[in-house]
């Protein structure tokens, strides 16, 4: 999260820094999925210390002020405010993104390259970072796959050839349902992300939304 701190009418004070920093973050992590940009101003009037916070996380800004006897205490207060909204708003988005309909499953796999040599996987079935990350989006199943069905071989047409391609993983999740707006806005909301599943309400249909190279969201449906 990038924070920006300034201070009116007092000297910079790195203790304070710290201190509205780290908490700030500590909150901001517990809400917050993806980047935030923050500011905190310190003001000392002649009636009392202030501290002004101002959060953009995406398209939602979350401000609070706060003044005390004590820039410390004033910090707890308008923070206590921001936690309070920004707990409001997931409560929010969720109850949003879960509109009418039923959660779809789905699998998601990782193949070794036709004709190529497989990446390893180690003995904990790690897989390699970047899926790694997509794997953790989605809300594992109560029960696995069988183990078997990891490590079978499914034969890829290509001309004359006999190459094969190796599953080295292959887990159930399960996509939400939702409308297509709100899985749009669900992807934007994570900047690492390159896609989302979701069971769209409005055709009952496993449909995913990804990143184009041209800034512009895709869209694949299922039949």
């Amino acid at each position: 999260m990038n924070v920006n701190v300034s201070y009116r009418q007092m000297e910079s004070s790195p203790a304070l820094r710290d201190y509205a920093v780290r908490k700030l973050e500590r909150i901001v992590g517990k809400y917050v999925r993806g980047s935030a940009d923050a500011s905190i101003v310190m003001t000392a009037e002649p009636f009392g210390h202030v501290a002004d916070f101002k959060i953009s996380i995406k398209n939602t800004t979350v401000k609070s002020k706060a003044q005390s006897h004590d820039m410390y205490s004033s910090i707890d207060l308008a923070l206590e405010k921001i936690e309070k909204q920004l707990r409001r708003h997931k409560d929010r988005s969720r109850d949003h993104y879960n509109s009418n309909g039923d959660a779809r499953a789905f699998n998601m796999g990782v193949l070794a390259p036709v004709g190529g040599s497989p990446t390893t996987i180690g003995d904990d079935n790690e897989v390699d970072g970047e899926f790694e990350e997509d794997f953790e989006r989605y809300p594992a199943p109560d029960d696995e796959l069988p183990e078997e069905i990891d490590g079978q071989e499914v034969v890829m047409e290509a001309g004359d050839s006999d190459d094969r391609a190796m599953v080295l993983r292959n887990r159930e999740y399960q996509a939400e349902p939702m409308t297509l707006e709100n899985a749009v806005v669900k992807l934007q909301s994570m900047d690492e992300q390159e896609f989302f599943v979701f069971n769209n309400v409005e055709t009952d249909r496993l449909s995913i939304v990804y990143r184009r190279n041209d800034d512009n969201i895709g869209l694949i449906e299922t039949g």
